[in-house]
């Protein structure tokens, strides 16, 4: 198994792709907040990732990865959730049709922003000790 194929790594990995597909969104939608008849998009990540890893309640099931016989008898499957982008249909907030409320796009990109810096610090610390542990200091 390779370090991008690790549950963490590969979650952030995927949680960073989703940012990106996110903020491409939000600007997509800003731009087009005055297009007669144009319907936002958003990024399904979240909520696919918790149904993944089995989160029930307010606790999420991670399993373990065992190197030895003596290890805990448990198995490790990986978790692969990719980001969606979705069109959303259902709803209208003008009278020309468009759904975009401007106000809610400036505030979620810049709480995008705010998750992507998050995520790159996650990843850049995860490295880190790796790089620790392989070479001892």
């Amino acid at each position: 198994m390779s370090i991008s194929e690790s549950t963490l790594l590969g979650v952030l990995q995927n949680a960073l792709q989703a940012s990106q597909l996110r903020q491409g969104a939000y600007a997509n939608n800003i731009a087009n907040a005055n297009t007669p008849g144009y319907k936002r998009q958003t990024v399904h990540f979240d909520s696919m990732l918790q149904a993944s890893l089995g989160v029930g309640g307010n606790a999420a099931s991670l399993p373990l990865l065992t190197n030895s016989p003596r290890d805990l008898a448990v198995s490790m499957n990986p978790v692969d959730v990719t980001p969606q982008v979705v069109t959303d249909d259902a709803t209208s907030v003008s009278g020309n049709a468009n759904n975009v409320n401007l106000d809610a796009e400036m505030s979620d990109m810049a709480a995008n922003q705010i998750d992507y810096g998050a995520l790159v610090q996650e990843i850049n610390d995860q490295f880190s000790m790796l790089r620790t542990a392989i070479t001892g200091s």
